[in-house]
């Protein structure tokens, strides 16, 4: 898991790493998070843009250029799917945190106690509503409802994200399929698992919202669209 902390005071930013450090040790929070801090919102929208994944950002309201809200803004505008936990000594901006999904705010002073309850939901939900790929020695997580599909490719899989992006996985599908234990998830071919939750035309493929076109096992044809008749009416 990948934390970012931007806050243009430079006291304020050291005492949060610091605190979440104690608070990582205190629970045992274990694989330990990398925490990365920012002095500047724009640093940070520029390295998201580039490639950088945080599954949270811990944004201060206040910042002497601009507002930890606007920043929030553009990181939603541009595709950024993650958990978004301000720092501020005032509500003020609640109803606003609302408009990016905000996941909760810290007041300042924060203390170990403070981050602990608001993040500590965080991560169950990050845990429980998405899925971890390991690359390069760090770890990414992608929100369950941004996976389109997972193919089987080659020695590898390919996990096709809603924004356009894909991950390779050095995994076979059957692991994976183990993996994502989610209803939404089908296993509709020896190549392909599908998020039925984008399906929006069934053939003898099912058609996807996005224009994929994923494979249908012809032989099972008739059980997989049954399956995915069965989630729709469930939902």
């Amino acid at each position: 898991m990948n934390i970012a902390v931007c806050d243009d005071n430079a006291i304020d930013r050291e005492i949060v790493c610091t605190l979440l450090s104690r608070m990582f040790e205190r629970d045992g929070v274990k694989p330990v998070p990398a925490v990365t801090p920012y002095e500047n919102g724009l640093v940070l929208l520029d390295d998201m843009r580039e490639g950088e994944w945080f599954d949270i950002v811990l944004l201060d309201i206040y910042m002497q250029d601009h507002l930890g809200i606007d920043v929030a803004r553009k990181l939603r505008e541009s595709g950024y799917t993650g958990a978004i936990v301000f720092l501020t000594a005032t509500s003020d901006f609640a109803i606003d945190g609302y408009d990016v999904g905000a996941a909760g705010y810290i007041l300042k002073p924060a203390t170990v106690e403070r981050l602990s309850d608001v993040l500590g939901r965080v991560f169950k939900n990050i845990d429980e509503q998405s899925y971890a790929i390991r690359q390069r020695g760090s770890v990414h997580r992608v929100l369950l409802r941004e996976i389109l599909y997972v193919e089987s490719s080659n020695n590898r899989c390919v996990l096709h994200c809603r924004s356009g992006g894909s991950y390779n996985i050095y995994k076979r599908l059957d692991e994976i399929e183990n993996e994502l234990t989610d209803k939404r998830f089908l296993r509709c071919s020896q190549s392909f698992i599908v998020n039925m939750d984008y399906i929006v035309r069934v053939d003898r493929s099912f058609y996807l919202a996005t224009g994929d076109i994923v494979l249908i096992r012809q032989r099972s044809l008739k059980a997989m669209q049954q399956a995915y008749y069965d989630y729709i009416g469930r939902e």
